[in-house]
């Protein structure tokens, strides 16, 4: 028997390599010592958070790393990126990731897509042309205001003041001024890696679906939409295209939309970006099971999200398909009818927020669970 074990990030908790190798050591312990059973550990993200490591996992060599402004003013991160066929895969989360900002500290105001633009520029400046730029995990609402800054783009008033790159500075946005940007910007192509298929304004927008989790209010909402909606007015100006009511044009806090307009890009499925690069259809032909997972299974995870894409693939191929995932809601029955044959919570008993989400106490919980459904699963040999 051949065992796949594919796991997204428990977002907050554990990286999708972390997760994948507890549920193989948990495995492993079910085993009696003279048995062995082949276990393959092959991470998986859609874009988000552990993109980069799931492309490079068998290639840590081709990440690099530089330093450039995080998600919040005058922060600063080191942010990973990979490069492979002369093509450089970048990660919002790496640079403006909603990990990297405390939950008291998101400020929708303040978070900046700067640094993406930073670590943009530096690879064009090195002679790359393509990218791939994965969307998912970003603390940002700014709509890629900050990329545009970094790569020279300026945001005036209506005094032809620049007013920086902040979106509590757009109020008084009245003119894009590109007059001082890369010119090797026109030569560059990018694949933007994102299943969110939202708008970039309204009710189902990004400030209005996504915002609150990085800090917009009821209060606040309303305002935010107004600025990207006038940013939107000006770039269609500017650029000659109309892409804010394009699915996915919302990913990101507004960088799909951004990204559209400003260069030769497409939107692909994440998860099928990532799948087709590692090669994932064939590691799961060649397997018996399949083990997936993620933080929280849930009605949504039907909606593209990496389990039930894990799950569809592999029904391709007739492959039975287990989740283990940290919690599990009441719709996530619905899931077994998109191929996930069994699915098994994590959590066991009441505990905090910070308690659960604790890395080494998830780590544990995962691998304790794969260990008991394994022991399970040898009574019916």
């Amino acid at each position: 028997m051949k065992i796949l074990v594919a796991m997204d990030s428990f977002k907050g908790s554990a990286t999708s390599i972390e997760v994948g190798e507890a549920v193989k050591k948990g495995i492993e312990e079910s085993f009696k010592e003279e048995q062995t059973v082949p276990i393959k550990v092959t991470p998986i993200a859609d874009g988000g958070e552990g993109t980069i490591e799931a492309i490079f996992y068998t290639t840590p060599n081709s990440i690099h790393t530089e330093h450039v402004q995080g998600p919040l003013f005058h922060q600063e991160v080191t942010a990973k990126y990979g490069i492979y066929d002369e093509t450089v895969v970048l990660e919002v989360a790496e640079t403006s990731g909603i990990m990297l900002v405390e939950k008291k500290d998101l400020d929708p105001w303040q978070a900046t897509s700067y640094g993406l633009g930073q670590l943009l520029k530096k690879n064009i400046e090195a002679g790359y042309r393509k990218f791939i730029i994965g969307l998912g995990g970003s603390a940002t609402n700014d709509a890629g205001i900050g990329l545009l800054s970094a790569l020279g783009y300026d945001f005036l008033d209506e005094k032809g003041q620049n007013l920086g790159y902040l979106l509590k500075d757009m109020k008084h946005l009245s003119r894009i001024d590109a007059s001082s940007i890369l010119p090797e910007l026109a030569e560059c192509s990018i694949r933007i890696a994102s299943d969110v298929k939202n708008p970039l304004n309204g009710q189902n927008g990004a400030t209005y679906i996504f915002g609150k989790q990085k800090g917009v209010t009821k209060e606040n909402r309303k305002e935010i939409d107004r600025i990207l909606e006038k940013f939107a007015f000006l770039t269609n100006e500017l650029t000659k295209t109309f892409y804010q009511v394009t699915p996915g044009s919302g990913a990101a806090g507004g960088l799909g939309f951004t990204l559209l307009s400003y260069f030769k890009s497409e939107i692909v499925s994440g998860f099928e970006e990532v799948a087709t690069i590692i090669d994932l259809e064939k590691e799961i032909e060649q397997a018996d099971i399949i083990i997936t997972g993620e933080g929280m299974l849930d009605a949504q995870s039907m909606m593209g999200k990496v389990p039930v894409a894990i799950a569809k693939m592999a029904k391709k191929h007739y492959k039975p398909v287990i989740a283990i995932s940290g919690s599990v809601s009441e719709d996530a029955v619905q899931c077994n009818n998109e191929g996930i044959d069994a699915f098994f919570p994590t959590i066991r008993r009441i505990a905090s927020e910070q308690n659960i989400l604790d890395k080494e106490n998830t780590i544990n919980a995962v691998r304790e669970t794969a260990q008991q459904l394994f022991r399970f699963g040898q009574l019916f040999k």
